[in-house]
């Protein structure tokens, strides 16, 4: 494909039907241009993979600067501007699970529960599927509350993350209370426990799993530290949305010149089927490759599956560009005999290796074989042609 082609394809790019939208009844107003092309691709998330136990909720923030009403700005994040989304990830392996786009005030959230705030709606949007199966939720405190903790428990969901020590609904003497270093205060409702405990500042957390027990903890600064349990699974589980962010942007699909935001959230999309497909593949029990080693495989296989017969374009005042088999270095390939015509019995073909030389005086060298890959569909000599070209990636 040429770059021109690449380039009016990508200028054409649209996924919906803009004189079907209709505003009054559409579930997403704003995401009106991805939004059938975002549900599918997340509801093939959730149907591919089943996680574990332990998942964390966080916030991702994909960078974006171009004119937007419902652009953010989180410090705490890389890119500091773009679009914020709430996502629901595996703890251990980062698989992005299920994921809420932000568009400001009308983000569309699970109508069972909009008399909550938008913390605790988009905590329990994510995890609609997955109530009353068991799972336990990390919770951040952006998210953590009485009240999110109150309906998890009644839907047989368990969670614990750090908390706000002036949220509606805690303990009365939880923020005034003063703590030496090492100290720990806690509260217990239920099956719900708050705890403030003094390390080089207060840490306040909450969770409906754990009491007040403690671990010994070795530091990288050598020294072994006494730490809440709670405080220990938190640092443990709570990586799952950073992880996935961090693994994305190291090759990253998206282009810092794209202006439309459609446009950027696909190829952003696109960076997350990479992740939680080379998670899936990891998860089959062979030997998996690196990230970077499966992506390149993932290319490989789609020139292979979808690529055109291969086929010389000419045009005035160019070099015929020639389709490459994607598979020339790494499949099984066998030399043949050029087939006859109805006007040659023994044809003839330029050797591409021979011919992609020149001799002493500059001048391109021209030789003509009577043999050819039939896979690559390229004339080749036998020896050592043949070889070279199936072995070397320049020759």
């Amino acid at each position: 494909m040429s770059e021109y082609r690449f380039s009016l394809i990508m200028k054409y790019f649209h996924f919906t039907n803009n004189e079907e939208f209709d505003e009054a009844t559409h579930p997403a107003p704003k995401l009106k241009k991805i939004w059938e092309v975002y549900q599918i691709i997340v509801t093939n998330f959730q149907r591919t993979y089943v996680p574990e136990r332990d998942v964390s909720v966080d916030e991702s923030l994909m960078a974006y600067k171009g004119r937007l009403s419902w652009i953010q700005y989180i410090a705490s994040k890389r890119a500091r501007f773009g679009i914020k989304s709430y996502m629901l990830c595996e703890s251990s392996t980062g698989y992005i699970w299920n994921s809420v786009i932000y568009t400001g005030k009308g983000t569309k959230f699970n109508p069972r529960y909009s008399g909550y705030g938008m913390a605790t709606s988009s905590v329990l949007t994510l995890l609609e599927p997955l109530l009353n199966q068991g799972y336990c939720v990390t919770t951040d405190n952006f998210y953590t509350s009485p009240e999110l903790y109150e309906v998890l428990l009644q839907n047989k969901t368990d969670a614990y993350g750090t908390v706000r020590p002036n949220r509606r609904d805690m303990p009365s003497m939880f923020a005034k209370k003063k703590l030496k270093t090492g100290e720990m205060v806690a509260w217990q409702k239920g099956k719900m426990m708050a705890m403030r405990w003094r390390d080089k500042k207060d840490v306040c957390l909450m969770s409906t799993v754990h009491n007040t027990s403690t671990a010994m903890v070795h530091t990288r600064g050598g020294k072994d530290v006494l730490k809440p349990q709670v405080e220990i699974d938190y640092n443990n589980t709570m990586g799952g949305v950073d992880r996935a962010d961090q693994a994305m942007t190291f090759y990253p699909a998206m282009r810092k010149q794209q202006k439309k935001y459609y446009k950027k959230i696909f190829r952003h999309l696109l960076e997350q089927c990479l992740w939680n497909a080379y998670i899936l593949h990891r998860a089959t029990g062979d030997k998996p490759f690196v990230h970077s080693e499966f992506i390149w495989k993932v290319v490989e296989r789609i020139f292979v599956t979808h690529q055109t017969p291969s086929v010389a374009v000419n045009r005035p005042g160019r070099r015929a560009v020639d389709v490459v088999n994607p598979e020339r270095l790494t499949g099984r390939h066998f030399m043949d005999y050029i087939p006859p015509t109805s006007k040659k019995a023994a044809p003839t073909r330029m050797c591409v290796v021979c011919c992609s030389k020149r001799d002493g005086n500059g001048k391109k060298v021209r030789k003509e074989t009577r043999f050819h890959c039939p896979d690559c569909d390229v004339g080749l000599c036998a020896v050592p042609c043949f070889k070279i070209y199936h072995t070397q990636d320049v020759y």
